[in-house]
């Protein structure tokens, strides 16, 4: 599986390397199937989505489908046949988790991702972990499907909090005291490739591996 797991996206040169080392062509020849689920949930100014869409169009992205699988009468599956990267927004964690369920969209990412690569961004990449548990920690996400059971779809064995500052990274530190997994504190321009069993960080800012 290939994974490349970020805050905010293709937020700098190095992560946008890391993406095409993934996908193994150029940006030019790589088509994207950007998923909003989790963004919807979101109110007020989208202007941190907007430049998602940006930093794909500046490094290289020009073929790009907004696709939904929550909405009525789309065809989803058929539509992400086609595409080499599955980019999933930022936006509230716990919908997002709860509305793959109801679609059925777990499933068909873990079946279809073997010959894609999925870039995940904030709470996209917090549900590639074992848990959301993290989304909760305050301020956090307001849980708003009321959601009990936290389990993330797993693909890796460590927890991710995104958009991490030198505050932030003291609250991650404590979280990461009584959890089972490790916890990687990263901020925007960081993101965490992982191609297979290797695990590799691209940075051209701040993280921290808190690993009890």
């Amino acid at each position: 599986m290939k994974l490349l797991l970020t805050s905010s996206g293709i937020a700098n040169r190095s992560i946008a390397a890391a993406l095409r080392e993934l996908t193994g062509k150029p940006s030019q020849e790589s088509k994207v199937g950007f998923v909003p689920i989790a963004a919807n949930a979101e109110g007020r100014n989208k202007d941190w989505l907007i430049n998602q869409f940006l930093n794909l169009w500046r490094h290289g992205y020009n073929w790009i489908d907004i696709i939904d699988p929550t909405a009525a009468d789309v065809q989803w599956e058929d539509r992400l046949k086609e595409v080499d990267i599955v980019f999933l927004s930022g936006g509230n964690t716990f919908h997002l988790l709860n509305q793959v369920r109801k679609t059925g969209f777990d499933k068909w990412l873990n079946k279809n991702l073997k010959n894609k690569v999925y870039v995940g961004g904030s709470a996209s990449t917090i549900l590639a972990t074992p848990t959301i548990e993290v989304a909760s920690t305050p301020p956090g996400d307001p849980n708003l499907p009321g959601l009990n059971d936290l389990t993330g779809l797993g693909w890796v064995n460590f927890e991710i909090e995104p958009h991490c500052d030198q505050d932030r990274f003291a609250v991650v530190e404590k979280y990461a005291k009584s959890k089972p997994y490790p916890v990687y504190g990263i901020d925007d321009e960081t993101a965490i490739k992982v191609d297979g069993d290797r695990v590799e960080v691209i940075s051209e800012g701040s993280w921290k591996l808190y690993d009890a």
